[in-house]
């Protein structure tokens, strides 16, 4: 059954009661009256449009409306209350979240003489991302009695060069080189791509690179509904030069 708040301390009521249904602004339910009075009771206050609704106060701790309320005219029927959608409290848990951007890890790595951040051309360059920031995440929201929960979860992790090569990507957050890997060795997590050329040609001698995790984002909610929102992803940069490796001096 669907749930509306009844107060600002968010007790809630049923929406729908037999044929009354919960009116906000009034803090009752509302029905028209099966028999309606004559034209010329008081109740109608001399109108001859619209209806005479009942409206039924709320007892505190029941599920129930309570006995007493009050008649009342209305040239239309009362607004009931607004259906919530579990997709729109989706959305809501979503902005609720600081979702990580990509770190930057990258080798070959170190700087040129002139302190210029570097990789080398045609070796296997790796990149990956802390593994803290390639975890799934997740937020409620809550409205009217119904809540929704969205996890969103990493997906890839994808490296746009920056020569002007389409992006590649992994599964995973990829693993950062140690020593025992070898100098020339791929990304075991297939984490790497190659520069076929170096950046001398580029603006300043540099590529800037793109690093992207890509986010899959589902809901559940207490309707029973569920569903997905459009994929996310978050990115950071990295500026470096592509250098032939005989001109390499590390420091």
């Amino acid at each position: 059954m669907a749930r509306c708040t009844l107060d600002p301390s968010g007790a809630v009521v049923p929406c729908q009661y037999g044929e009354a249904w919960w009116v906000q602004s009034m803090q009752c339910y509302a029905q028209a009256l099966p028999e309606q009075p004559a034209k010329d009771s008081p109740v109608w206050g001399g109108h001859t449009d619209g209806a005479i609704y009942l409206c039924t106060f709320y007892s505190g701790g029941h599920t129930l409306p309570g006995t007493s309320g009050f008649s009342f005219w209305s040239a239309t029927a009362p607004a009931g209350p607004s259906a919530v959608d579990p997709a729109v409290l989706a959305e809501q848990a979503l902005r609720t979240l600081t979702i990580p951007t990509p770190t930057t890890g990258r080798y070959p790595a170190g700087t040129l003489q002139d302190g210029q951040a570097f990789t080398v051309v045609k070796a296997y360059t790796w990149f990956w991302t802390d593994p803290d920031s390639f975890k799934a995440m997740t937020a409620r929201a809550d409205a009217g009695g119904v809540w929704s929960r969205v996890t969103v979860e990493p997906t890839s992790l994808s490296f746009t060069p920056g020569d002007g090569a389409a992006a590649v990507s992994c599964p995973g957050p990829g693993v950062a080189w140690q020593r025992t890997d070898g100098v020339w060795a791929q990304s075991p997590a297939g984490c790497d791509y190659q520069y076929p050329h170096s950046s001398i040609h580029q603006p300043d001698r540099e590529v800037t690179a793109v690093y992207g995790i890509q986010w899959s984002v589902a809901w559940t909610s207490s309707t029973g509904a569920s569903g997905t929102l459009p994929q996310l992803t978050t990115t950071s940069n990295a500026t470096f030069a592509v250098a032939e490796v005989q001109a390499v001096v590390t420091r």
